[in-house]
Parts: structure tokens; C-alpha cells; sequence
């Protein structure tokens, strides 16, 4: 068979990114790879062959030779929509292309409708979750809507409810690991907290193009992780500018009864707000972008806490007999005893090993002017819950003031070195009323107003020298 001297191929590809990656201690898992072998119609490899692959969003191009196998091989591709394939974060996907005969000068296009399906360029196990099922899917949370509460869409991931203190998404586990093993990143910047794991920064969902769980097999790029890895890549800008608004809102009108709070009382106050939005586009046409967004949480109201203990009436007069269970003797002295056949029970003068006699604090005059002032702002309650106390329910008032920002610069510098940097700030600020054992504790004793400051930043170049190391990167989560 004669052969035709093939001056140009051109492939265009359609490639949707849907950005996971996963992380490890440089972030190599933040860009994305496209490789392919280039034929002729015969099945003979075509070395010399120029392969273009172009970004549809932001025009950004990437120019390639195939080498005398034919094989080209596109590195540090950020997560996008290309003329190719859809491509993962972190994914390496291989598409061949097949060339027609043609003439000397005529340039040869070629179309991939999609990529295979099956992952034959790693080993690694997870899903990822795309943007429009972030912008689909319910997210919601204590601070606000939350990227994190779709982990348990994923297969083998369990979380817990009403995990109080956990500091972990309601005590995530993947495949069984533990939570402090995971590792969590955030555009290629570890932002794992410490003691219980979980991630320190919580970015808004409309700043984030994908996210994805690896749970196995992972590359042994990843090093530091002992269990899953938690990918997040932010959204950058394109073309085109593109943004959002939006407006959440909850308030006690809406809202169904608290089952513990009393019916007959209108209901506890509430209003919960969260508000934003994000704008992106482009500085400089296919060469300078930018991305930011901005998300705010106000909420206040007041929540029923029940299970709060109070002295009963015959505390609070100072009658404390009812700690003695075997009755009295002749002289006042509790008549209950330990296995030793000690005295138990039985209340003493301050200071002295002589008994008050029944118990009864109110007979010796000896009740504390003091005291009984605060018994008269004391709760009070009708519902027993043991010797000497009843159960008490509360209305707990908080407020909470939260805001997140989360700027983002891309500079493409070539077509084979990029330039991109990041900062996720959330600030908040968070008061409250702590609900202690009100028998032995001031009622409804104030908590003093809790601050919370975390931010991650990453400034990286990537050039085909260094197609995945970060110049700099650092992640600073504060609490």
C-alpha cells in the first residue's frame, strides 16, 4: 500500500472535567491528563503528527507532536470541557485517533464522540461529584449548605447524626477507616484539621466545580493519607462571564413545632438566612481569568433544651431528708449505711462531723440569706426527675454570623505553563447559652461568644518540567 505523507493532523477533542482530585502532600492530583496513540487507516502509528487540544471555555490551546510511537501525552490540563473526552480530576484517560488517507495539504480533522467508559490508566477506586449535581443535589448543614454532606452518597461511606463535638461531618467514615486518616484538600492544599480530621475550611458549594472520594488503590503519589482522600477544586473563570445570586431562608412560620417545646406557648423564634453569590470571566481573552464568590449566614432564634435539673420545693425550702432512704433515728441521724456499716447520706454541719438532724437544713436557722436570693430567680419546674430535682425544659437563644469569600486568579502564561492562584477565607462569629445541671449550676449560665477563622491559600505554577509540583502552597485553618 502506498502511503501519503501526512504534513498536519489536527484532533479536536470534547472533554468534560469533572474535577475530584485526589490529594496528596504536592496536589498532583489537581490537574488532569490526556494521552492517545495516532494511526493512519492502515494501524500504522504517524509520528510527527500535530495534535491541538483546545479548552471551550476559556480558548485556552495546547499544542502537541506525537513521537515515533506516535503517542502524544497532554499534562497539567486543568479540569474543564476540551475538544477531546470527558476527563476526571486526577484521571489519565487514553484516546487513539485513526487518520484517513488525505492529501498532501489537507488537514485531517478527527472526532471522538466520548471516552471509554473503563478507567485502564490507574487502579484507583472512587466517585466523583460533578457541578450540576452539587447545584442539583440538597446540601445542608449547621453553617450553612455544605459540599461535605454529599460524602455519603458514595459507596461504603457512613456518617453519624447527632455526633455532638465530632468535628468530622457527623464522624465520617470511608470503607471503615477512621476519620483522623482521611486526608481532605482543597485546590491542592491540605486542609485536614487535627484531632478529629474533618476538613478546617468549608467553602461555599457555588465555588466549587467537583469534588471527589478516592478510596482505594489510590497512586502512590498519595502518601500522607492513611485512609480515604477528599479532592475539592474550585471553580475558575472562563470566557464568558458567568454568576449567581441566591437567597435561603427558614423562620419559626415555616417551621414545624419543636416536639419538646410547650404547645400551648406560640413557638420558639427563628430566622435563618444565607445569602450570596459569584460572578467569573475573563481579564484578558484565553489568558488572564478571574473567579469569586461570597456567601453570608445570619440566623438567630432560640431551640428547646430539655433535660435540665432543678431543685424541687422541698430542696428549696432546705428539707434534704429525702437523701436518706431508711428513715431516721431517734436522733436525727440517717439510718442508711455502706457495706463497711458507715453512715451514708446523712448532710453535716459546715466544717464539723455533727449531723443536721433529718436532714432538714431549714429547722437549724442556719439557711444562707444568699442562697435563698438566688433560689427566688431560680427555675422552677412540676416534673420530678429523681430525689430532689425535677426536670426542666429551655429556650436556648443563639446567633450566628458567618461569611465566606473565595477569590481565585488563572494566568496561562504559554500553552504549556499555567499559572493559577487561590484563597478561601471563612470568618464567623457564634454566641449561645450553655444548659447545665441547673441543681448545682446558675440557670442558663451565659457562654462567652465563640470565634471561628479558617483560610487556605495556594499559589502554583505548572510547566512541563514540573508538571505537577507547586511552587509554593500553604494551607493556614485557624479555630
Amino acid at each position: 500500500m502506498r502511503r501519503t505523507r501526512i504534513t498536519e493532523a489536527v484532533a479536536g477533542f470534547v472533554l468534560s472535567i469533572l474535577v475530584l482530585y485526589s490529594p496528596n502532600i504536592l496536589a498532583q492530583g489537581l490537574f488532569g491528563t490526556i494521552s492517545g496513540v495516532v494511526s493512519d487507516s492502515s494501524g500504522a502509528v504517524v509520528p510527527g503528527a500535530t495534535v491541538r487540544i483546545t479548552n471551550v471555555n476559556t480558548n485556552v490551546a495546547v499544542t502537541l507532536t506525537t513521537n515515533s510511537a506516535g503517542v502524544y501525552v497532554a499534562t497539567s490540563l486543568n479540569p474543564g470541557v476540551y475538544n477531546v473526552i470527558t476527563l476526571e480530576v486526577d484521571a489519565n484517560p487514553k484516546i487513539n485517533l485513526t487518520l484517513q488517507v488525505g492529501q498532501v495539504s489537507e488537514k485531517v480533522e478527527v472526532t471522538t464522540e466520548s471516552a471509554p467508559l473503563l478507567q485502564t490508566q490507574q487502579s484507583d477506586l472512587g466517585q466523583t461529584v460533578n457541578e450540576r449535581e452539587l447545584e442539583q443535589l440538597p446540601t445542608s448543614g449547621g453553617t450553612g449548605r455544605n459540599v461535605y454532606s454529599l460524602l455519603s452518597l458514595a459507596p461504603g461511606v457512613s456518617q453519624q447524626t447527632g455526633c455532638d463535638g465530632c468535628g468530622n461531618y457527623g464522624n465520617v467514615r470511608i470503607s471503615g477507616s477512621r476519620p483522623r486518616n482521611d486526608d481532605y484538600t482543597l485546590d491542592g492544599s491540605t486542609i485536614t484539621a487535627p484531632v478529629f480530621g474533618g476538613a478546617a475550611v468549608s467553602p461555599s458549594v457555588d465555588s466549587i466545580q467537583e469534588f471527589r472520594i478516592e478510596q482505594n488503590s489510590m497512586s502512590a503519589e498519595y502518601g500522607k493519607a492513611g485512609g480515604a482522600i477528599l479532592i475539592v477544586v474550585s471553580k475558575s473563570g472562563t470566557n464568558t462571564f458567568h454568576g449567581s445570586a441566591y437567597e435561603y431562608n427558614r423562620n419559626q412560620k415555616l417551621d414545624a413545632r419543636n416536639f419538646f417545646e410547650n404547645p400551648i406557648q406560640r413557638k420558639n423564634p427563628f430566622d435563618y438566612n444565607e445569602f450570596g453569590g459569584s460572578i467569573g470571566g475573563p481579564i484578558i481573552k484565553s489568558k488572564l481569568f478571574f473567579f469569586t464568590d461570597y456567601q453570608g449566614i445570619r440566623s438567630h432564634g432560640s431551640a428547646a433544651s430539655n433535660g435540665n435539673l432543678v431543685p424541687n420545693a422541698a430542696f428549696r425550702s432546705g428539707d434534704l431528708s429525702a437523701l436518706c432512704a431508711s428513715g431516721f433515728d431517734a436522733s436525727g441521724v440517717c439510718k442508711d449505711r455502706d457495706t463497711s456499716g458507715n453512715v451514708i447520706h446523712q448532710v453535716y454541719f459546715p466544717g464539723t462531723t455533727t449531723p443536721v438532724p433529718d436532714n432538714n437544713v431549714a429547722n437549724t436557722g442556719q439557711m444562707s440569706a444568699i442562697s435563698q436570693k438566688l433560689l427566688a430567680v431560680w427555675p422552677t419546674s412540676a416534673t420530678p426527675a429523681g430525689i430532689g430535682k425535677d426536670g426542666l425544659t429551655l429556650s436556648s437563644p443563639s446567633n450566628t454570623s458567618l461569611n465566606r469569600f473565595d477569590p481565585r486568579i488563572d494566568f496561562n502564561l504559554s500553552q504549556s505553563d499555567h499559572l493559577f492562584g487561590m484563597f478561601h477565607s471563612q470568618r464567623g462569629r457564634f454566641f449561645d447559652y450553655i444548659c447545665t445541671e441547673l441543681a448545682t449550676e446558675p440557670p442558663g449560665a451565659q457562654a462567652a461568644p465563640r470565634q471561628a477563622r479558617s483560610e487556605s491559600a495556594v499559589f502554583r505554577i505548572a510547566c512541563p518540567a514540573f508538571p505537577t509540583r507547586p511552587v509554593e502552597q500553604s494551607a493556614v485553618p485557624r479555630e
